[in-house]
């Protein structure tokens, strides 16, 4: 390896240089620290032998400057001196040498401090390549992430039903770049819309790639394993799948595994249009708050088992039907809503949240889901999320 030995002493300079090469080592000879600073600016040395007192730029000041220059690449120092109190080799360690060589100096001595520094050189080059090599594979991951990003972005809903009096709006606040929450509302027919607020356990990569799956079940296309619509021989072509048997099906669907140990938890429904009806079904999710013309809100309390952890003739579902009346509204919200907590860890609640939601009335959907954030956002008082903010929210206007 390339060594850098500097020393203002002619003599010294040659004495040195002569056995640092008798020890198979390449010597770049410097006899002061300015023009040592600039071989050093222009050629790889990893190892530097100078001299402490130098005129101009002395060991220490050339010992600042490589230390000032950081990088991956590290300079193993050994600093020559007459001195040999303890408050001197303090200073030039202080400094950043790695080693201190009291003159006159021994063959043996230089020997194994050389050794001990091409360890470690070669150590800290290997770190750098190591770690060359991690950020190669972050910058891949945090690229497959952004993709994986987009992905699951693409699954929500890019334009609403435009319904004659009625308005739809959703909230999508993932707690880590990947989340493992999705939602989704669509026109099924002329009569009716599908809606569902879905909750993977966990969160990240494996989370949201099971979220993804799971909404391609849930496509409102009639395609092979589309849940929403099956195609039938009689007219109109298909029939509806009712929110209970698609809550089934995905149980058979999706079992937990022993290894893997995720689940999720759904609401999926219908609005019927004509009647002003949800039907819905739920599986280990949130039930629904709902907020009339006069500002009352009622929470519907749901029970039932998330899916994947039991068979389907033993898992136990939860189905209602609520009407929407004229001016109310009624929000579906993953857990991440409702157990929003503080940092005392108390969760914000039904009641709570009931009750924030009745009093957002901003005149449109989306300045009430605006509201209702800041409200989960000043429960929090400055904590981060824990979980994912869904929210899909449905209005019949007056």
């Amino acid at each position: 390896m390339n060594i850098l030995v500097v020393d203002d002493d002619a003599l010294s300079l040659r004495l040195l240089t002569a056995l640092v090469e008798k020890l198979g080592h390449r010597v770049i000879a410097a006899s002061d620290g300015l023009s040592a600073w600039e071989i050093y600016r222009q050629r790889e040395c990893r190892v530097v032998i100078s001299d402490w007192n130098m005129p101009g730029i002395d060991g220490i000041e050339f010992l600042t400057r490589i230390r000032a220059i950081g990088g991956t690449s590290y300079t193993y120092f050994i600093m020559l001196t007459s001195r040999s109190d303890r408050e001197d080799v303090a200073a030039g360690m202080t400094a950043g040498a790695d080693d201190l060589l009291i003159k006159p100096i021994s063959r043996d001595d230089l020997e194994a401090r050389l050794n001990v520094a091409k360890r470690i050189v070669s150590l800290h080059m290997e770190l750098a390549s190591r770690n060359a090599e991690l950020m190669s594979v972050n910058q891949r991951m945090r690229q497959d992430l952004q993709a994986a990003v987009k992905v699951q972005e693409a699954l929500l809903p890019v334009s609403l039903p435009q319904i004659p009096k009625h308005q739809f709006a959703w909230l999508y606040r993932p707690c880590d770049q990947l989340g493992g929450d999705t939602l989704n509302l669509f026109r099924l027919d002329e009569h009716h819309l599908g809606f569902y607020v879905l909750d993977v356990s966990g969160h990240g990569v494996s989370s949201a790639l099971l979220a993804v799956q799971v909404s391609r079940f849930l496509s409102p296309l009639i395609a092979i394993g589309a849940l929403p619509k099956i195609a039938i021989a009689e007219k109109p072509g298909y029939r509806l799948t009712s929110p209970l048997e698609v809550i089934r099906q995905l149980n058979d669907l999706f079992p937990m595994s022993d290894t893997a140990m995720q689940y999720f938890t759904i609401i999926y429904g219908h609005y019927h249009l004509p009647s002003h009806t949800i039907k819905l079904a739920a599986a280990g999710h949130p039930g629904p708050v709902s907020v009339n013309k006069d500002g009352q809100s009622q929470h519907h309390d749901l029970a039932g088992n998330p899916i994947g952890f039991f068979p389907t003739d033993t898992a136990c579902f939860a189905e209602a039907e609520i009407p929407l009346g004229p001016g109310e509204r009624i929000y579906f919200f993953s857990d991440g809503v409702v157990e929003t907590m503080d940092s005392a860890q108390t969760i914000i609640g039904n009641d709570r949240l009931a009750e924030a939601m009745a009093q957002a009335r901003t005149g449109t959907l989306d300045g009430d889901l605006a509201v209702i954030e800041q409200a989960l956002n000043a429960w929090r008082k400055g904590e981060p999320p824990t979980d994912d903010v869904s929210i899909v929210v449905m209005e019949r206007e007056l």
